[in-house]
């Protein structure tokens, strides 16, 4: 295998999530035997000065271990004793790195702010491989049906790639190759893992969009320096003209009875193709579903973790103050 299994899980909670954090991305790639250099930005209601930032790590089904920390106002770093061969940090202005020498494992990482209240960033997924990377196989699929709130879903979707995460990015223009702003438009991302691994991209957006405007769905990943590119098709409008008035015959002959019923079936077929659904769309809105519920039931695991967590952190720092307080008499 050319990519170390990605089983894990992100320590994110709703509400936790700070704004006080950025990250250059929320995934990384490491070549195995070559040091990688991460960094996480704070801003200005963070005063380092009188804050302690602490670099955390946390392996698949085990608990966060800390890796080194920057104290209030410290300029370098204080590295963990069985740590200090393979990580080192770094400091400049308001961006701190951690740099890991020669870096073999999959590693979650979350930063951890110290003041009067502790909060956890969304953290970085880092995958190690081995260097050999594999093109994902695009798709797009034309908008949907308008949907009951005037929307309509564009699908791209990338699948069959190593390692096995992308980046989408959805540009769109107008008749005059003007670019349109997509920021107020609702963007989702679905993975679905068995039987491969697939990553669908969907972008929500106003009917009138759809019919005005040409959508291209822009894809990164790390087997090429540039942008994969694929265009989303265009689907014939779903509203149908209003019929043109014709000359009624009061008495049809046989040749033209059998003339009107080649046409009928002809516009019936032409019906049932107009209404035939999008190959696969079912299937990936029940997905989307389904992946809600799952992630609402890890949201439900990563509270009663962080509680956990929160209750020991407590429990040992009364104990040391109470030894402390101890030693002092």
């Amino acid at each position: 295998m050319s990519i170390m299994p990605t089983a894990c899980f992100l320590l994110a909670l709703i509400g936790c999530i700070s704004a006080q954090f950025s990250h250059l991305a929320p995934r990384e790639t490491a070549r195995r035997g070559r040091n990688k250099r991460l960094s996480c930005t704070v801003d200005s209601s963070v005063t380092l000065s009188s804050t302690a930032i602490h670099w955390y790590r946390q392996k698949p089904e085990e608990a966060l271990q800390r890796l080194l920390y920057f104290g209030a106002g410290a300029s370098t770093a204080t590295v963990e004793d069985q740590f200090s061969r393979r990580f080192t940090g770094g400091k400049k202005d308001s961006t701190l790195s951690l740099t890991i020498t020669s870096p073999l494992l999959l590693f979650v990482l979350a930063y951890h702010i110290v003041g009067d209240e502790k909060v956890f960033s969304s953290g970085i997924r880092l995958y190690v491989t081995d260097g050999n990377t594999k093109a994902p196989k695009l798709s797009a699929y034309p908008a949907s049906s308008t949907q009951s709130n005037g929307k309509r879903v564009l699908l791209c979707q990338a699948r069959n790639m190593v390692p096995d995460f992308v980046k989408f990015t959805w540009h769109a223009e107008d008749q005059s190759g003007r670019k349109v702003d997509l920021n107020g438009d609702e963007q989702l991302e679905q993975r679905d893992d068995l039987p491969e691994v697939k990553i669908t991209s969907m972008l929500i957006v106003d009917k009138q969009k759809v019919k005005t405007n040409n959508f291209t769905c822009f894809v990164q990943h790390d087997s090429s320096s540039n942008k994969l590119k694929i265009e989303i098709p265009r689907q014939q409008d779903e509203e149908k003209p209003d019929p043109v008035p014709v000359p009624a015959n009061t008495c049809p002959t046989p040749k033209e009875k059998e003339q009107q019923q080649e046409v009928k079936e002809v516009k019936e077929e032409d019906e049932e193709e107009e209404e035939t659904p999008i190959y696969g769309l079912f299937e990936l809105r029940r997905s989307l579903h389904l992946f809600s519920v799952v992630y609402v039931i890890l949201l439900v695991k990563n509270v009663l973790y962080f509680c956990t967590v929160s209750v020991l952190l407590y429990k040992r720092n009364a104990a040391n103050k109470e030894m402390l307080r101890s030693k002092a008499r």
